[in-house]
């Protein structure tokens, strides 16, 4: 790979390529607003979710559209052309929603599972308010989908899912940012009501029950949020902070929510708002956009908690810089990260990237 940056340590190095467009918005008229999701469902065999979004709708920064996916059956490196998500589709054409895909997992049985946040189509940016996050469920290798099934009975956005020791965990932060009088409100936690919530699943994304409320220490200014199992099985949870961006919110659990130890916040350097974490060789990987939502930052860890110096990847772009991250094999032999991402090219209209990550130790 050609190399674009690096972050070095002791004891190993994080070596990132030079990004690549993945979905060329610019050269086919769109844009491509959130819905990053990706998973591996065979080896290396991936489903990759994108958006095909308005262009003139808030110049590009709005999930008005309907959601694509491609896929890859050599590991991330060359994919099939673009496919309809045809439930994101019908949505559309219905007047009812706007569907994002955020978030997918694959289960043992080899069923993939989409998470759908649904807007409503008449805010102009269409990715807030939020109703009630729903699943679709493929058990054909994503050629066909079934009809939603909802996670909860909380409108709200879903920020991470992890499949774990065959149960899918959904991780919602239960805030429509509505209004009583139907007005848009307040994307971060502003009522006591306002919490993160995991729900799970033991058959396959058929049905969802609420596990547990993730207890932070509070959830007022909050959004955004991560949540991984790490090799111990030890599940980390955290919460962006809008008030305190260099401090992000950070609880594990180790009993797989049934319990969990004090919230503690860890310190980011150049701060962060829309939060991904993925853990590769035993080191965590986090990125996301950096403070005042106008940079591109990536910052490593051996524990989950503290995070080194971290690195600007890009800087002062804004209304971009949604991402994901996948770990996959590698071509050249053991593992790499997968990270897309979405890029300006012009006013707040994005290109998808790719760019990958590789430790060497």
């Amino acid at each position: 790979m050609k190399l674009w940056n690096k972050i070095e340590h002791k004891t190993y190095t994080a070596l990132i390529s030079e990004p690549e467009i993945h979905i060329d918005n610019k050269k086919r008229g769109r844009s491509g607003h959130m819905s990053h999701a990706m998973t591996e469902f065979l080896p290396d065999t991936i489903i990759d979710f994108n958006s095909n979004c308005s262009p003139i709708r808030c110049s590009g920064h709005s999930a008005y559209g309907w959601i694509e996916y491609k896929i890859s059956t050599d590991a991330g490196v060359t994919y099939s052309e673009s496919r309809d998500f045809r439930y994101s589709v019908k949505s559309l054409e219905d007047g009812m929603y706007t569907i994002s895909v955020e978030k997918a997992v694959t289960c043992d049985d080899g069923t993939v599972v989409a998470f759908c946040l649904k807007n409503d189509t008449l805010f102009e940016i269409c990715c807030q308010p939020w109703f009630t996050p729903c699943a679709v469920r493929s058990t054909d290798g994503c050629k066909s989908w079934e009809e939603p099934v909802e996670v909860s009975p909380f409108d709200g956005r879903i920020y991470d899912a992890r499949y774990h020791d065959g149960v899918i965990y959904a991780y919602e932060f239960c805030n429509s940012s509505r209004n009583d009088d139907g007005t848009m409100g307040n994307w971060t936690g502003n009522k006591p009501e306002h919490l993160y919530r995991i729900f799970t699943s033991t058959d396959s994304g058929k049905t969802f029950n609420e596990h547990c409320v993730v207890p932070f220490d509070s959830t007022f200014g909050r959004a955004y949020g991560a949540m991984i199992f790490d090799d111990d099985g030890v599940l980390h949870a955290y919460a962006y902070d809008i008030n305190n961006e260099e401090n992000m919110d950070h609880i594990i659990s180790r009993d797989c929510g049934k319990s969990w130890e004090k919230s503690q916040k860890c310190f980011v350097a150049k701060g962060i708002r829309n939060p991904q974490v993925n853990i590769i060789d035993g080191v965590f990987v986090l990125q996301g956009r950096g403070s005042k939502g106008k940079s591109f930052v990536l910052y490593t860890s051996l524990d989950g908690q503290n995070w080194d110096e971290g690195i600007y990847l890009e800087k002062e772009k804004g209304a971009c810089y949604y991402s994901n991250s996948i770990v996959l094999n590698d071509p050249e032999g053991g593992k790499r990260l997968l990270v897309q991402f979405s890029d300006t090219f012009e006013a707040a209209r994005v290109n998808v990237m790719h760019m990958w990550v590789k430790i060497k130790k």
